[in-house]
């Protein structure tokens, strides 16, 4: 696969962010989250990945972004990897990640992940990946009103887990057996949860400025892009060109039109055969942003 080309880049916390969903780019149909996080988030998860070496005319952050697309990063899905030049985001906000080895717990369901690559030299080039993901997390907390208590390691949610108990701090920090991470970042911690609040402090975290308009398309579902019928600046027109069996997305692959349905509606329509069988039928209900666990739930309970 060729280098990737964002679909917009915009400055967030003084971080230029290349976005490139994962909803929208799934060439290979690898497996993805599919919980909402929508007014469920508490917090921003700070891991490490080791620093690689990558071709000229590229970055870390793309090539690990890539690796994910190719179906390289085996079940890791994250919404940013960071190097000492940018970051990529890889999934939307309000979509969970696989990241945190806690199952559904809230390290997966309800925190916003942050892959800082790193290597142990800690040289310059690994304190400027530190730096922009510290400017990316503040940027992060202050979007959602959080404050630098939800800041959280990888090995905080394996604690808890695991079934410690004590103070965010301590859980940060407290040794796992399973996994120390961010590896490269914890040995000063506490340093590094400074400068995040710093950043908070002084407001670098603030804007965000887009450089690709707003897109609505019209598709079967969002990782159906050959489907594509059309991309309209006007929701409006979007909605006239929607025909049966398509739907609107926005830029962030989530139905805007028409409505969604309620669990029970989508569970009568499964039961009459209208959406497929197995794995179609649940890549079909998650392409389109339905709880496909949930709907399920609902089928049996009809069922019995």
């Amino acid at each position: 696969m060729a280098i990737l080309k964002p679909d917009k880049t915009t400055n967030f916390g003084v971080v230029n962010v290349n976005e490139y969903l994962l909803t929208a780019h799934n060439p290979n149909r690898i497996a993805m989250p599919s919980v909402s996080m929508d007014g469920k988030i508490i917090g921003v998860t700070i891991h490490n990945t080791d620093w690689i070496s990558v071709a000229s005319g590229t970055t870390p952050a793309e090539q690990y972004t890539r690796a994910t697309v190719n179906g390289n990063m085996n079940d890791v899905r994250v919404h940013y990897y960071v190097d000492n030049t940018c970051a990529w985001q890889n999934l939307p906000l309000n979509l969970s990640g696989w990241h945190a080895a806690d199952g559904s717990g809230n390290g997966n369901r309800r925190t916003i992940a942050i892959e800082c690559i790193m290597s142990s030299s800690y040289n310059d080039r690994d304190k400027k990946s530190e730096d922009n993901a510290a400017k990316l997390a503040a940027a992060l907390l202050k979007k959602y009103n959080l404050s630098i208590d939800n800041l959280y390691t990888h090995t905080h949610w394996l604690n808890v887990r695991d079934g410690k108990l004590g103070s965010v701090d301590y859980l940060n920090t407290a040794k796992n057996s399973y996994k120390m991470c961010p590896l490269y970042i914890l040995p000063h911690w506490s340093a590094f949860k400074a400068k995040v609040q710093s950043y908070m402090n002084s407001g670098t975290s603030a804007a965000t400025t887009p450089t690709a308009a707003q897109l609505y398309r019209v598709r079967k579902s969002w990782s159906d892009a050959k489907s594509q019928i059309g991309a309209f600046s006007s929701l409006d027109n979007a909605k006239n060109a929607c025909k049966s069996g398509y739907y609107v997305f926005d830029v962030n692959g989530n139905v805007v039109y028409p409505a969604k349905k309620s669990i029970d509606e989508i569970a009568r329509e499964v039961i009459q055969g209208k959406w497929g069988n197995g794995a179609d039928r649940k890549n079909r209900l998650t392409n389109v942003g339905y709880d496909y666990n949930a709907v399920q739930k609902r089928v049996n309970e009809l069922m019995k």
